[in-house]
């Protein structure tokens, strides 16, 4: 991930990359680490004011890049709304100075909640802000789900295609429940409008021949005239010109006598025997012809009225003849079904309870093995907590079951997950919103996210305090296991702890600066020799010394190298 932030708040300008693994952002407090949380929350979707816009400026503006490598679920968002496929996802958001946002991705101007949706599966933020994804209890299931092994998974495949089994067999069973009155109007209708088409009898191509028999007798008497008088060039002549097939027989002759001469004559003489023959045929066709033309209005009102007949119902029921006789089909299997409603209904309504039965067999399998993986990750975030320097904590995975009335089978099962936590002693575990501060909240994340591994495919993770209140090892021990998600996931890390911040890939420091005339927030890359001053300031409390930068380089010196074949960002 790359992140853009220009004339936001304090920043009039800075330009983030974060590459590979574990990435830290320190600063002295009030140096605006804050501000870069609060322009994420802009590409989040959060709401936008015009107090985020720097004095002067027009508008604030931040971007955020990413790679669509590892990230199936934002590609298949981006397919589903109809983005073309791209290597690289840019999520825009920009700030007027009347407050007004404009949202943008890969160009494209959408709104806040596309925006929202998008992100949501791009990148989470843990610390102080309350919609983060713990308090979203829609995703605790997903992340149950995502611990289970492939046998779990295939519980899970089978619930929903049981479900949507079900789905289907209830809303066949709904459409066909009538009212007594009802069916008979059905029936009613069904008849009347099969009768029409079976009093019309439609055949396939019926308007091609009907339209063709209308231009016929439409036209009788031009087509009696011409005819006639192409029938009398032909065969009879007049007016001092010879008929036709009497000159083509006499050019016959004529080349016959000369074939005697010259013997090379014999094709033409051919071409013309076989001319002679074909008009000779083709007046006697004429003549057969003319005799079956005759001006026949009735005959014509006959057709006009069959032609119209026809084209009404065909705008009825489609707008071909063959689209009328499907529709006749399929209303001839309705009223079978009406006729035969008690019979249908049982067999629909005997589908619906083998569907249900298949639905609820498959949700309790599911449920059932949601709590034993619940038990299972509880043991193991427990034994996370005591390392994160929370003792004391207790997590609590509730499985409840929604089984016992329609409503409560969903798409993904039958359950309704609750995370639930403690962190003092006397008190028992409640849900996460009423009970869980800032601090307390990252950590809990953080001991999940060790335990959970692969379970959310949210690749890019930002912790904001989570080393609140602690020192020492307890420091170490968070900063180890930052390290250990960050070999799955994108990490960044807002701390104010060295022991942290020198096990980081990436290193990047806040400071404020500050003349007569204005305050702006620097961020900066930091090298390895920037590193140690860094690092050796966060262990001295203020400046640094020799002492703490020779502790910061032997901290630096021991921090994990992150793996050279994993890229993420």
């Amino acid at each position: 991930m790359s992140l853009s932030v220009r004339n936001f708040l304090l920043i009039d300008e800075a330009h983030l990359e974060f590459e590979t693994g574990f990435h830290v952002l320190t600063g002295e407090t009030g140096a605006g680490k804050s501000i870069l949380l609060d322009a994420l929350g802009l590409i989040r979707g959060e709401r936008a004011s015009a107090q985020q816009v720097r004095a002067g400026a027009k508008q604030a503006v931040v971007e955020a890049l990413f790679s669509t490598d590892g990230r199936p679920e934002a590609l298949r968002w981006l397919e589903e709304m109809g983005f073309e496929p791209a290597e690289e996802i840019l999520l825009v958001r920009e700030v007027g100075r009347q407050g007004k946002s404009v949202c943008r991705i890969n160009g494209r101007t959408v709104t806040v909640q596309m925006l929202r949706d998008l992100a949501a599966r791009l990148i989470d933020v843990y610390g102080q802000h309350e919609h983060q994804s713990l308090l979203q209890p829609d995703r605790y299931a997903r992340m149950l789900d995502g611990y289970g092994d492939a046998s779990h998974q295939t519980l899970l495949e089978e619930y929903r295609r049981a479900h949507d089994l079900f789905t289907r067999a209830d809303a066949d069973l709904r459409a066909a429940q009538l009212g007594e009155e009802e069916r008979l109007q059905r029936i009613d209708w069904l008849l009347f409008q099969l009768g029409e088409i079976r009093d019309l009898s439609p055949a396939p191509g019926e308007e091609e021949e009907l339209e063709a028999e209308h231009r016929r007798l439409s036209h009788a008497g031009r087509i009696l005239e011409d005819a006639s008088r192409a029938y009398e060039m032909l065969d009879e002549g007049g007016q001092g010109v010879g008929a036709v097939t009497d000159v083509v027989a006499e050019i016959v002759e004529t080349v016959e006598g000369l074939v005697k001469y010259d013997p090379g004559l014999a094709g033409i003489l051919e071409m013309l025997q076989s001319a002679a023959a074909n008009l000779s045929e083709a007046a006697h066709e004429l003549r057969r012809y003319l005799e079956t033309i005759e001006a026949d209005p009735q005959k014509l009102q006959s057709v006009q009225e069959r032609l119209h007949q026809l084209r009404r119902l065909m705008r009825k029921y489609g707008g071909s003849v063959e689209s009328i006789l499907e529709s006749a089909a399929t209303m001839e299997n309705e009223l079978s079904r009406l006729r035969n409603y008690e019979a249908d209904l049982q067999e629909r309504s005997e589908a619906r309870i083998r569907a249900w039965e298949g639905m609820v067999s498959a949700a309790r399998r599911l449920s059932l093995n949601r709590l034993a993986l619940a038990e299972r990750i509880q043991g193991k975030v427990q034994e996370q907590l005591r390392e994160l320097a929370m003792p004391r904590a207790q997590f609590r995975i509730e499985v409840r079951w929604l089984g016992e009335t329609e409503k409560g089978f969903r798409s993904d099962g039958a359950d309704q997950v609750e995370f639930l936590f403690s962190a003092n002693p006397g008190e028992p575990p409640a849900p996460l919103s009423k009970v869980a501060s800032g601090g307390e909240l990252s950590r809990l994340m953080l001991a999940l996210k060790v335990v959970l591994a692969d379970a959310d495919d949210v690749p890019t993770l930002i912790f904001d305090e989570v080393d609140a209140g602690m020192s020492g090892q307890a420091a170490v021990v968070v900063g180890e296991k930052l390290v250990q998600v960050a070999r799955r996931r994108q990490v960044i890390c807002v701390t104010h702890l060295p022991q942290i911040a020198a096990m980081a890939d990436g290193h990047h420091r806040i400071r404020k600066e500050q003349t007569e005339e204005s305050t702006r927030t620097i961020v900066e890359v930091l090298e390895e020799a920037d590193r140690i001053e860094e690092v050796a300031r966060m262990l001295a409390g203020s400046a640094a010394t020799e002492i703490t930068r020779r502790q910061a380089r032997e901290m630096l010196e021991r921090r994990p190298v992150a793996p050279s074949n994993f890229r993420l960002g």
